[in-house]
């Protein structure tokens, strides 16, 4: 760069320097949130978890009491095995119902981007929203299910009201709401295997069955085992659904976890024994993991080449 008189400028930086400089003040708004609303109360709550505060009293450090007292209390055990038998029971029939949902809109139908929107509205939806509504589907009294019941001969079921249906009730809504992001992922697998490959086994003479296990199931198991991973990390964090269709009963069947959290944070104001609950799930999440990730991953094909 000059001046007027034809003399070269010094520039205090250099162009790659500004580069930096203006990528860095581009990123900054974005640091700024995830400091202050994601690293800020990550450290926070853990710094918490070793105190007693009321929330709207002094703080005061206890050490490992809050976590001693949760491994003590029976509601959590109870709550934790609710929040598994959930998992148990969603997550494999999520898997089956996308894959086999999805091998049919992979096939040339009429209207296939059709079905596919439709299959994906539910997971654009608000959950609050839509589980009010299930709520009333599945209401004891007036709800359309029973509606549809009695008018076949059928007596009422409490779909939300009997300890021993309100989780299959939830799972049920779940199942509904989730269906379409794991159909989307089995779609984009589907698409990448190789037609060539089914063209070949016909000419050998294989069948539907024969095709779908030696060549669909080996080529979508890194999106099985993904689905899988995410699956159990996100089924037992269950929360929007239980609390505004159940609100964790009946006589507490469906009370999990993050429930139990909630309820010592925001109903008893004891946010240093729920910081502790969240840090002490964030462990067993973290060794389920593991687990399923040393398990799984041994039926995962992997393409040489």
């Amino acid at each position: 760069m000059e001046d007027s008189s034809g003399r070269r400028k010094r520039r205090f930086w250099s162009t790659k320097t500004e580069e930096i400089v203006t990528g860095y003040l581009c990123l900054l708004p974005t640091l700024l949130y995830a400091a202050v609303f994601l690293v800020f109360p990550v450290f926070f709550s853990l710094v918490l978890s070793f105190q007693r505060w009321p929330m709207f009293g002094p703080k005061k450090f206890v050490g490992w009491q809050n976590y001693q007292r949760i491994l003590q209390d029976e509601v959590f055990w109870l709550s934790l095995r609710n929040a598994l038998h959930y998992a148990v029971l969603y997550v494999p029939l999520s898997i089956i119902l996308a894959l086999a949902v999805a091998m049919l809109l992979n096939q040339p139908i009429r209207g296939v981007n059709l079905y596919r929107t439709g299959y994906f509205v539910p997971v654009v939806t608000s959950s609050v929203a839509v589980a009010v509504v299930w709520s009333f589907l599945f209401n004891t009294d007036y709800g359309l299910l029973n509606d549809f019941l009695t008018r076949l001969g059928g007596s009422r079921v409490g779909w939300l009201t009997n300890p021993d249906i309100a989780m299959y009730s939830v799972v049920i809504f779940s199942l509904w709401k989730g269906l379409g992001g794991n159909v989307v992922l089995y779609l984009a697998a589907l698409q990448g295997v190789p037609g060539h490959l089914y063209e070949a086994a016909k000419i050998d003479g294989a069948g539907p069955w024969a095709q779908f296990r030696y060549i669909t199931w080996p080529l979508v198991t890194p999106t099985t085992f993904f689905m899988f991973i995410m699956g159990i990390i996100g089924a037992i964090q269950v929360f929007e659904q239980i609390y505004i269709m159940t609100g964790g009963g009946p006589m507490r069947a469906t009370y999990v976890v993050f429930m139990y959290m909630y309820d010592y944070a925001f109903r008893y104001n004891e946010m240093g024994y729920a910081s502790a609950v969240g840090y002490l799930m964030a462990v067993i999440i973290f060794a389920l993991t593991l687990i399923n990730m040393r398990v799984s991953s041994k039926y995962v094909y992997y393409e040489q080449g």
